[in-house]
């Protein structure tokens, strides 16, 4: 995204404005909203975390230092951050149990070719969410396993481990998707 944000804005956001505060919450909305979706399951949750991510924009955005990056990157750190807590608590409310097969199925390239980008990404949100974390960190968001790790609060080994899964697990269900998808245009073109 090449979206700035320019430093008068964030002044009189310091200041209080109201009106500045509205300019930047538009100005980044988009960006935030993505990393909040990419990190988030259920798309009920994503305004309640994106509330929270602009509270705590707005009550630490006095110790935002220009010179060691850009507006972006530091409010997308809390938005990650936010994301991951959020659903690290959701997660321990609810039980999920998984079996994971121990050999990998030949994938054919075209097993995601003939996929929406919208249908790829909610099917992904059906992998277990220990999964998915791991992913979208080191996957989409481009982070260390060690980075990861320390987000989550597991070891790197466990953070490779995931991964190795949650990339087992994608290939297998979106390829069952894939071949479901052709079965159903099959049956209409008869």
């Amino acid at each position: 995204m090449k979206t700035t944000v320019p430093e008068y804005l964030i002044q009189r956001c310091l200041k209080g404005e109201r009106k500045a505060q509205r300019e930047l919450y538009d100005l980044t909305l988009p960006y935030l909203r993505a990393i909040v979706q990419r990190h988030l399951y259920n798309n009920q949750e994503w305004n309640d975390v994106l509330q929270e991510i602009y509270l705590r924009i707005f009550r630490s955005l006095f110790s935002f230092d220009s010179e060691k990056g850009t507006f972006l990157n530091w409010s997308s750190r809390i938005a990650i951050n936010a994301s991951i807590t959020y659903g690290q608590k959701a997660a321990s409310q609810e039980a999920t149990t998984l079996i994971v097969e121990h050999h990998e199925l030949a994938v054919k390239p075209l097993a995601i070719n003939n996929l929406m980008v919208e249908q790829i990404l909610q099917e992904m949100r059906k992998m277990p969410q220990d999964f998915y974390q791991v992913f979208m960190l080191v996957s989409i968001e481009g982070f260390t396993h060690i980075e990861a790790s320390e987000l989550l609060g597991i070891s790197g080994d466990l953070s490779r481990q995931r991964l190795s899964r949650a990339k087992l697990w994608a290939k297998k269900h979106l390829q069952a998707v894939e071949l479901n998808e052709q079965y159903i245009h099959q049956k209409l073109k008869v």
